[in-house]
């Protein structure tokens, strides 16, 4: 640009006959607020005879199926093919496909024209079971909930978790924990939270949960305390194994005593463990005097 000229911006217009593809949008959202895997693509540039214009959108489900279209035939196909792919790492893609040559460059059933595509991935959201809604329970579900957790908060007491600690997608749960802990679906992302508000409810919850596929496995106490606990589960040596890799005492020791203190603290060390962080020097300590006493 020279001599105070502005370049326009604008790139394209598309074809106000274009449909905006907003069922697409909308399966995007509900699988995105539900926790699960989804990729949105748009069609963001077309030319010549592309099978649709800008706008046309198409939401791809982690098994491959779709709502929506961004034209059929083998192209779309294709497309599903980078949707699962940007589904799998998490990153997101441009693609644009040029068959304006000639049919020699045509694909099967694809139109003589040029298509530009976005997409967007969504990836799984990783289960939080938070077992105690007492104070450091209900501090941290918000917390882990902004953080992108898909957070459940569990408790046995009668009005427990409190209606205003289950707001902003968060789930509550008023069952038996181990009866709760056997109806939730666990895999290697999931994480688990035990700040109940006894040691019997503690040990029962980490027994429930030693055999299943976590990620993270954490419970509040003293090192006395947790030791106790331990010697209290009387498992056997695979056990023991599995005993070696829970966080114990819970959270980040980041200097603080009061309830929502030692909440950011357990959400600091989430989202470490999440992206691979827990090894720094900095993260190696744990709450030990700070979370000795229990949750209520």
């Amino acid at each position: 640009m020279s001599g105070g000229e502005t370049r326009d911006p604008l790139v394209a217009i598309g074809d106000a006959h274009e449909r905006a593809g907003l069922e697409a949008h909308a399966e995007f959202l509900r699988l995105g607020e539900a926790g699960e895997a989804a990729a949105l693509v748009t069609v963001i540039g077309a030319a010549g005879s592309a099978p649709r214009g800008m706008g046309a959108a198409m939401a791809v489900r982690a098994d491959g199926s779709i709502v929506g279209t961004v034209g059929g035939g083998q192209l779309e196909m294709l497309v599903i093919e980078h949707a699962l792919e940007a589904i799998a790492d998490s990153r997101p893609r441009r693609y644009r496909y040029d068959f304006s040559g000639g049919p020699e460059q045509n694909l099967d059933k694809a139109c003589m024209g040029q298509s530009e595509f976005y997409i967007q991935p969504c990836g799984r959201r990783p289960r939080l079971y938070i077992c105690g809604a007492g104070h450091i329970g209900a501090a941290l579900a918000p917390m882990a909930q902004q953080a992108g957790f898909l957070v459940s908060l569990i408790d046995d007491r009668e009005g427990y978790p409190a209606p205003a600690a289950c707001t902003g997608g968060i789930r509550g749960l008023n069952a038996p924990f181990v009866e709760a802990i056997e109806s939730l679906a666990f895999d290697e992302t999931t994480s688990v939270v035990v700040v109940t508000y006894g040691h019997l409810q503690d040990e029962a919850v980490l027994r429930a949960c030693l055999h299943k596929p976590w990620g993270y496995l954490g419970m509040i106490g003293s090192k006395a305390k947790v030791a106790r606990t331990f010697r209290a589960l009387d498992v056997d040596e695979a056990s023991h194994a599995q005993l070696a890799r829970v966080h114990a005492p819970i959270g980040l020791d980041i200097g603080g005593r009061a309830p929502g203190e030692i909440a950011v603290g357990v959400a600091a060390e989430l989202i470490a463990v999440r992206y691979g962080r827990e090894g720094l020097p900095q993260m190696r300590e744990r709450m030990t005097s700070r979370n000795a006493g229990k949750d209520s």
